[in-house]
Parts: C-alpha cells; structure tokens; sequence
C-alpha cells in the first residue's frame, strides 16, 4: 500500500504518464531478493510544460518510499545516456527550454 500512497503523491504534484518498473532486470531471478531491496525505477511526464520533458528516478524500493520528487532533479542529456542515470538518482531531461523552466521555475 505504500507503494500507491507515492504513486499517488507523485501525481498529485504535477505528473501524468507515470511508469514504473520493478524489479531486477528481464531475465533475471529475483525472488532472493527482498522486496523493499528490489530495483525500481519511475519515468514520468510533468504537466504544464511545452515541448518534451521527462523526470526519472532509479533506485531501490525503500529509497523510493523515503525520496521527495519536490527535491531539485539532476539534468541529463537528450536523449539521456545510460552511464549518467546508472548509479541511480533523480533526474530530468527534454527541450532546453522545458528543462531550463522546470529546474527554475521563476525564470
């Protein structure tokens, strides 16, 4: 239950198309792996911005369940290269103007 009060509380500050993956990778047995331990990793679409943006966090479950997606995101390349997301984090990438608005919203 958890885990759709974050779901929920992720949609509600502004987000839409949220997908979430669970798990270790395709292939491989997990089931040694206890739950609040596994992988998971969320993409979502921010509402209210023009042009592409994106917002991605990767870590394990018990992080996730801790994280605050109000914090600042890290901004990545577009399309982002797998050596700047893999050691886990929360970032954002897009259209320069789209990332430039959402990192500082004032301006």
């Amino acid at each position: 239950m958890e885990l759709l009060k974050k779901l929920e509380e992720i949609k509600q500050i502004g987000n839409y198309a949220v997908n979430i993956m669970y798990g270790e990778d395709i292939g491989c047995d997990d089931s040694g792996v206890e739950p609040e331990e596994r992988r998971i990793v969320l993409v979502a679409s921010p509402v209210g911005f023009v042009g592409e943006l994106r917002i991605m966090w990767r870590g394990i479950v018990k992080d996730f369940l801790k994280f605050d997606f109000k914090s600042k995101a890290h901004k990545i390349s577009n399309p982002p290269e797998r050596k700047e997301y893999e050691d886990g984090g929360f970032f954002v990438w897009g259209t320069e103007s789209s990332t430039e608005h959402y990192l500082n919203p004032t301006n």
